[in-house]
């Protein structure tokens, strides 16, 4: 009796492993953006916060339109769908130009360890978003996370102490403000590397980083400009929008190590390395920062090393980011191989078709 013939379904179970490059990227990324705080210091009170972050935004862009200027064309371009390109990508660029200005506003509120910490807290925030949607959340994942939560809010309670009441009054206030602030940075963290993460792959990674700051540029001018910050369109070294070009060392040379290493590697190293990790796990390397600016700070003189409750904090932020980290090392995913399983099993048959035709006689006359 002729039976028929069963369905076949065929899954493949891959094993991702993140490359030896994916980590040092990881490393390059945390160091290089670890500076930027003491870089932004540097550059003097008598700068405004929203004008460093200008700054900041097109030095820049500046550096990555010199890179990116062969990809100018209209196919790379059209790789971005209209809602992509016109919504999401000024999205993500007005939430990157936020998160920066908030972080650089809060630096002068609340001390550099905290400032770091705080504005890093997106970790927790798409943790959260994750399990609230019903996605799956890996263990070592969300327990990491809320390891690391638990690290920043032992720095967090970590708050100077002055003589006067009324000054310490003042102060703890100031820095709250500063903590708020740093907070509402992570937030805008989380939004910006999920729809990074899903724009970077349909472009050039130089044209992508192009985008982001010259469109996070444009945002900060607006703000400044209905805020009423005082600004001109010359090269005054305070108040000019084009001031970072000065040759004095905390012009041109600093803004330009801020571009090149600060955003340059840190930055695009970040969203590079989206290309093996998810979100949460970058969110996570960004909370040990504070660790590596902490030193950064005291060596160039902008601030001091930190008491034994920061560290007692830090070290806890480590662990919770070392298990995030191992736990976004490896993925196991299954791709559905049925498709490609009859398409071979087709090819197959059409040639035993061909091979089992009788071949034509071919008659000659001598």
């Amino acid at each position: 009796d002729h039976k028929p013939e069963q369905e076949v379904h065929l899954d493949v179970i891959v094993d991702r492993k993140v490359p030896l490059i994916g980590y040092f990227i990881l490393v390059s990324g945390l160091v290089a953006l670890a500076s930027v705080g003491a870089a932004l210091d540097l550059q003097g009170e008598g700068v405004s916060s929203l004008m460093k972050s200008f700054w900041r935004f097109g030095s820049t862009a500046v550096v990555f339109l010199v890179l990116a200027v062969k990809t100018f064309n209209r196919h790379e371009f059209s790789r971005f769908s209209t809602i992509e390109l016109f919504v999401w990508m000024p999205f993500a660029a007005a939430n990157y130009a936020f998160l920066c200005t908030a972080f650089v506003i809060a630096l002068e509120m609340t001390s550099l360890v905290n400032a770091f910490i705080l504005s890093n807290m997106a970790s927790l925030i798409i943790i959260g978003s994750k399990f609230a949607m019903g996605s799956p959340v890996l263990f070592f994942e969300g327990l990491g996370a809320l390891i690391g939560f638990i690290g920043a809010l032992i720095c967090a309670s970590a708050s100077p102490i002055t003589e006067d009441d009324n000054e310490v009054a003042n102060s703890e206030h100031l820095q709250m403000m500063g903590n708020i602030l740093a907070f509402l940075a992570s937030v805008s963290t989380a939004l910006y590397l999920t729809v990074a993460k899903k724009l970077r792959s349909k472009v050039d990674l130089f044209l992508f980083m192009f985008l982001l700051f010259s469109i996070s540029s444009v945002f900060t001018l607006i703000f400044m400009t209905y805020s009423g910050e005082e600004f001109e369109f010359s090269f005054d070294p305070t108040i000019g929008l084009f001031g970072w070009i000065n040759s004095k060392w905390d012009r041109l040379p600093l803004e330009l190590f801020m571009a090149i290493i600060c955003n340059g590697v840190g930055t695009t190293g970040y969203i590079a390395i989206m290309k093996y990790f998810d979100p949460v796990v970058v969110t996570m390397v960004m909370l040990m920062e504070p660790i590596v600016a902490s030193f950064i700070g005291a060596a160039v003189g902008v601030s001091t090393l930190p008491g034994w409750v920061t560290w007692a904090g830090d070290a806890v932020v480590a662990v919770g980011s070392i298990m995030v980290i191992s736990s976004g090392s490896k993925k196991t995913e299954s791709i559905d191989a049925t498709e490609a399983l009859h398409g071979m099993k087709r090819e197959v048959e059409d040639l035993d078709g061909y091979s089992t035709k009788s071949p034509t006689p071919v008659s000659r006359k001598s």
